[in-house]
């Protein structure tokens, strides 16, 4: 409500105030003069968003101006405000005034609002004050005027204030949650590749499940350990068990590190077609295994005047024992001087001979034959400098690298370009796997080798098939080959990659490691690994090393440890060892965890590497080994998926549930058995 003099008053005014009542009344306007006006009341009435804003809240003040900023009619409290100096002083006074006067007359806006700050008489605190400008007509004279209304909105600028910080913390809230989300779909990503390496494991595991029915992998030891656990348990075990047990254990042939009846197993229990059976026998325990097959005395097998053949005899001379029988293209890349071997120069790594060379330390499945090709005659060399150089092998141990060039560019040059599958490409991707295996693998990490082990894993992985001749140890002792002679049969093959590589390593031309870095108890630990690692990759030791292995580091009844709280620093050298040979192990064979058509690529070679080793035991009027005839439908790959079920999955499996990082060769062994596993239902399909 508001009261004041005004004439010629109409339905024209701002509809804010469309309602009047009229009435005459006497008003004294100078002291000495009395006239008679009309009292106009205007009522504001509840329509439209301006006369909302007016009617939400009481108004403190109400005043009227002129055109020119004369004080028309004001209430008390108005009036006593205008006498008061503004707030913020005369200059916001004037810059308000011009801004009102601009929007109100010249831009003839239908109301002006100016909220404006003051502080609080009574508190000291800020309060706000919204004022409202209508143009209207002074009803007296008819010239242009301004009906002003002041409300307090200090409530109202206090609730801005607290949604303003809600706002802000709402935005806060929606960047955490915008952080919380990318969060989230990274842990579901991880998840999904945790999901889908559990389902390889489950794999994994019901692969286990599912063969142990046709092929009990368990030896001796592992049985009674089972037997045991579930005594120390509290169970109570079947009788039955206990006498399996006692009768495995009584038996005079037993092997205590073999699976139990390996032989019977393989020729007559478990699925295999007798060559196939007859194959992995023979890898896994050697030529005499099935006596039944001999056909006389391992003698009588070369005629009278006959003389082993020519695979790779050792050459003594002052230097070395390299082979006699390089091929044409190793012995060209190295140069005699003053007798001894000097290698090339390193070549000029290219931008893309480099970007082969950082994937090689970094993929599980790095493409070898791709990088085989832009490195002819070096691919083993230009991959042992590098993974020297990325582990920091090569500044531990002051290593200097022109002479570990020489060295093992003269290894390189020992292994035979001639031969399908034991060449300088297969030793470079063994070396390779051995690197992510300790780099990505969680092996360094853990704390389980230190630099010393680790390097003799990178010398035993360069080494560990030096001046292969492309024949089995079984061939060469059926032959009196000299290195069987020399080696008692044992490992014959495994002991002459050592000793020939040793023999050279210490000439002032290849000694790559400082004399002083090395101490004598180092060179003696060193070469003691290095003989454990490479002897561990005869086939004959699979099964003592795997079950060792698993013994060794499987947590005790007693214990809640998991393998993850290994104490390395604790561990017996002996089982350290262990672990040393099972890294070298999976490396050898690291082909089954390659890519699919890279593992068939190695898996044809192999093949082709044994049918011509059965083709020099029918030019010798030999018994041919089995799966090695040429003549026969199908070789040694028929054996894939027999060699993957009793070989290659426990292997890749034991090994990562010691280190859970190496589960990328597992998913990989797992990929590439059901290939096979597709492949032999193709043939079943065909022949049907």
């Amino acid at each position: 409500m508001m009261s004041a003099m005004f004439e010629n008053v109409n339905e024209a005014m701002p509809h804010a105030l469309a309602r009047l009542e009229s009435k005459p009344i006497k008003m004294q306007t100078s002291p000495d003069k009395v006239e008679v006006a009309v009292l106009h009341v205007l009522e504001a009435e509840p329509s439209g968003a301006d006369l909302g804003m007016m009617c939400q809240h009481n108004p403190l003040h109400t005043f009227m101006f002129d055109g020119h900023g004369k004080l028309l009619n004001a209430n008390k409290a108005a009036f006593e405000a205008f006498q008061s100096d503004p707030p913020g002083g005369q200059e916001e006074a004037s810059r308000s005034y011009e801004e009102a006067y601009n929007d109100v007359f010249n831009l003839q806006l239908d109301c002006h609002r100016h909220a404006q700050p003051h502080k609080s008489r009574k508190c000291g605190g800020i309060k706000w004050d919204m004022i409202e400008m209508w143009p209207m007509q002074d009803p007296i004279d008819g010239f242009p005027a301004v009906l002003v209304k002041k409300y307090d909105i200090t409530q109202q600028k206090d609730l801005e204030l607290k949604l303003s910080i809600q706002q802000q913390e709402l935005q806060r809230q929606n960047q955490e949650l915008e952080r919380y989300t990318a969060t989230m779909l990274e842990d579901k990503l991880r998840l999904q590749e945790q999901a889908n390496s559990l389902e390889e494991r489950l794999e994994a595991v019901l692969h286990d499940k599912f063969h142990a029915k046709t092929f009990d992998a368990e030896t001796p030891i592992d049985k009674t350990l089972v037997f045991l656990h579930s005594v120390i348990k509290g169970e109570v075990p079947p009788v039955q068990a206990a006498l399996d047990l006692y009768h495995i254990l009584s038996e005079s042939d037993t092997n205590l590190r073999q699976p139990v009846g390996l032989e019977k197993q393989l020729l007559r229990e478990y699925s295999l077609d007798a060559d196939v059976g007859q194959s992995i026998l023979q890898m896994l325990q050697g030529h005499n295994a099935h006596k039944s097959e001999e056909t006389g005395p391992r003698g009588a097998e070369l005629t009278s005047g006959q003389t082993y053949p020519e695979v790779a005899k050792p050459q003594h001379d002052n230097s070395s024992a390299s082979s006699r029988h390089l091929s044409h293209s190793q012995t060209s890349t190295l140069h005699r001087v003053s007798g001894s071997a000097v290698a090339c120069p390193m070549p000029a790594i290219t931008p893309e001979l480099e970007r082969q060379l950082q994937d090689a330390g970094s993929n599980w499945q790095f493409d070898i034959f791709s990088f085989a090709e832009a490195t002819p005659g070096h691919t083993l060399s230009l991959l042992a400098v590098h993974c020297t150089q990325q582990s920091g092998l090569a500044q531990h141990f002051q290593i200097i690298l022109p002479n570990l060039w020489n060295w093992v560019q003269r290894i390189e040059s020992g292994y035979d370009a001639n031969n399908p599958y034991h060449n300088s490409v297969h030793v470079a991707s063994v070396l390779q796997m051995t690197h992510m295996m300790l780099t990505h693998g969680g092996i360094r990490q853990s704390n389980a080798v230190d630099m010393l082990e680790a390097y003799c894993t990178y010398w035993s992985a360069i080494t560990h098939d030096f001046e292969h001749g492309g024949v089995n140890n079984d061939f060469l002792i059926r032959t009196y080959h000299p290195w069987a002679v020399c080696y008692n049969d044992q490992s014959p093959l495994e002991n002459h990659h050592l000793a020939a590589a040793v023999r050279f390593s210490f000439q002032p031309e290849y000694r790559h490691v400082p004399q002083e870095v090395f101490q004598a108890e180092d060179w003696i630990q060193a070469r003691r690994l290095c003989i454990n690692m490479v002897l561990g990759t005869d086939m004959k030791k699979h099964f003592d090393i795997v079950s060792r292995f698993q013994a060794a580091f499987k947590p005790a009844p007693t214990s809640s440890n998991s393998k993850a709280d290994i104490d390395w620093a604790a561990v017996k050298m002996e089982d350290k060892y262990l672990m040393h040979q099972m890294v070298l192990k999976c490396a050898d064979i690291g082909h089954l965890a390659a890519d699919v058509a890279t593992h068939k690529r190695w898996a044809y070679q192999l093949e082709e590497e044994f049918f011509r080793q059965g083709d020099k035991e029918r030019e010798l009027g030999m018994p041919i080994s089995p799966l090695m005839d040429r003549a026969h439908q199908g070789g040694m790959t028929r054996s894939q998926l027999g060699f993957l079920n009793i070989v290659g999955i426990p292997l890749f499996k034991a090994m990562a549930e010691l280190f859970e990082g190496t589960q990328p060769m597992l998913e990989g062994v797992l990929a590439n058995y059901r290939e096979w596993e597709a492949v032999a239902r193709s043939s079943d399909a065909a022949v049907k």
